[in-house]
């Protein structure tokens, strides 16, 4: 893979990640369940965002750059649209949809601390599970290193002429007359 696949990888990963646990702390800090399909589109438009932010090399402040701005994308279009009713949309009865949106989009206190622990949390996650998985690899490479250093290398066995007093032998063998069919001895 080269860099750039990594790094779309990494970002497109850490989004999902984030996006999904923000569900999560969004459900658990007294917000609606939001509904799979929006969670999938909000990490669609997540995953180039996050592949911007997380850069080229591992580093925690990227990722948790990452973490936040993905949690704050799903939770600003999960507070928007959480009130978007289809049948209030119906006719001309619209006008009491135009309130202030901004005591939508804050959050009250324990919606605020379940983002910030769920942000926590998945930064945690991301970074040490990126750090596991490379030395993991590291690992794994030294290990078949080693077994290709040990193994013995293969041989080719040595020709030995085979003298041709066997193979006529053989052939009176097959081609005689004795029957061998039958029950065995022991029956």
């Amino acid at each position: 893979m080269t860099p750039r696949h990594v790094r779309a990888l990494r970002g497109t990963a850490a989004a999902w990640v984030a996006t999904v646990v923000a569900a999560t702390a969004h459900t658990l800090g007294g917000g609606g369940a939001p509904s799979p399909a929006f969670v999938a589109a909000v990490g669609i438009l997540a995953a180039p965002v996050a592949v911007a932010f997380i850069g080229r090399r591992l580093a925690a402040w990227r990722v948790g750059a990452t973490v936040l701005a993905s949690q704050g994308l799903f939770h600003v279009a999960f507070a928007v649209t959480a009130d978007a009713d289809p049948a209030a949309l119906h006719g001309h009865h619209v006008t009491h949809l135009g309130g202030d949106l901004s005591a939508v989009v804050l959050p009250d206190a324990p919606m605020f601390a379940a983002h910030v622990l769920a942000a926590i949390a998945t930064v945690a996650a991301l970074y040490g599970g990126e750090r596991m998985l490379r030395a993991l690899g590291r690992g794994i490479r030294s290990l078949f290193s080693r077994a290709r250093a040990i193994a013995p290398r293969p041989t080719m066995p040595r020709f030995v002429p085979v003298p041709a007093g066997p193979a006529v032998v053989a052939a009176r063998i097959v081609l005689s007359d004795v029957s061998r069919r039958g029950p065995p001895a022991l029956v």
